[in-house]
């Protein structure tokens, strides 16, 4: 399954994950929110007072500080759900989905390793740099969306910092949602960023007409959409846990809409899709309704943490009509009514 390599196509489905280690259990994540691997040297880091347990302090990267975090200390502390609200067989799932974050450190340095032996990633995602201390970094493996198993509902009520799992050469590699990570340890949410209701914009009423799906596999990300879209009076959002599910319902709907001699824009007004998911990628998603569809008058935004220049061409090449950096809800839903609403509007 694994293969050398990290440049990828658009639309294609593959990501690259960077295999690396805690306590001995593999975890992955994507290359592309790498920006650099460095060793880790206590003199470099600035203590913070009062900050986070997690957090251990500054680092000066490029002449920047940016916060650093021992993500094993954070993985330590899962939030389960009591046993009386899980089946005992559910009970089991979640104790082995987070069985290899959980291991006590046998040395009083961080994560069991000593100082010299660790390493930090330094990662760019929802326009921000954070450090992750980590024991240490395996390789780089190129494997498919569709190999990655999503973990089960349960472990979204249980609190799980793991958005799936795939099988790398016979062991079971976590990618971690570093996304939720640091929204829990470094909120940093702007009430400018999020939607809000205004019944006096000309757009108001229009929008709880409208059709919208959502493909998200975070399900704290798909609720947390789905409440400003309807704080907006966006209020008819369909959400799937991945691009596959997402996909399967708009061929449906297409094979409807062309049986009824109308076109799908009539019933489905945009798709908004997050980049990273199990099963099938925002970018494939994109890619096939474009293009084995030919849908066009269905307006895609990709809303994801990953936008960045290289990310924003990808989404150029599979027919995205914009793309949009988490969490900014306020915009998403001008690019909505842009979209849906004023383009569509008869022109004078």
């Amino acid at each position: 399954m694994a293969k050398d390599g990290i440049l990828l196509e658009s639309g294609t489905n593959e990501v690259e994950l960077l295999e690396f280690l805690l306590d001995g259990q593999s975890l992955g994540v994507n290359v592309l929110k790498i920006q650099a691997i460095e060793q880790y040297d206590p003199e470099r880091i600035t203590h913070i007072q009062l900050a986070d347990p997690c957090v251990v302090g500054t680092l000066l990267f490029r002449d920047q500080c940016i916060t650093m975090v021992d993500l094993t200390q954070h993985l330590h502390t899962p939030v389960l759900p009591s046993a009386d609200e899980l089946a005992p067989a559910i009970i089991d799932e979640v104790a082995n989905a987070v069985q290899g974050a959980q291991q006590t450190p046998d040395s009083t340095e961080p994560g069991g390793e000593s100082a010299e032996n660790r390493l930090v990633l330094i990662m760019e995602f929802n326009d921000r740099k954070t450090a992750f201390l980590v024991d240490g970094v395996t390789r780089i493996h190129r494997v498919s969306w569709e190999d990655i198993s999503p973990l089960s509902p349960y472990l979204d009520r249980a609190g799980s910092k793991f958005t799936g799992s795939v099988q790398i050469d016979g062991r079971e590699v976590l990618i971690v949602d570093m996304e939720r990570i640091l929204s829990e340890i470094l909120p940093t949410e702007q009430a400018s960023l999020s939607a809000y209701a205004d019944p006096s914009h000309p757009n108001f009423h229009l929008r709880e007409e409208l059709t919208v799906f959502l493909a998200e596999d975070s399900s704290v990300i798909r609720t947390r959409v789905e409440q400003e879209l309807a704080s907006a009076n966006y209020t008819r959002v369909i959400s799937f846990p991945n691009g596959q599910e997402c996909f399967d319902r708009v061929v449906e709907m297409q094979e409807a809409a062309i049986s009824e001699n109308q076109p799908l824009g009539e019933s489905l007004s945009a798709i908004i899709t997050d980049i990273e998911m199990p099963a099938m990628d925002g970018l494939t998603l994109c890619r096939n309704v474009k293009e084995l569809l030919t849908i066009t008058d269905v307006p895609v935004i990709m809303f994801s943490s990953l936008i960045n220049e290289q990310i924003a061409q990808k989404c150029n090449d599979v027919g995205a009509e914009a793309y949009l950096s988490k969490p900014q809800f306020a915009r998403l839903v001008e690019l909505l009514d842009r979209y849906c609403i004023e383009n569509r509007l008869p022109r004078a």
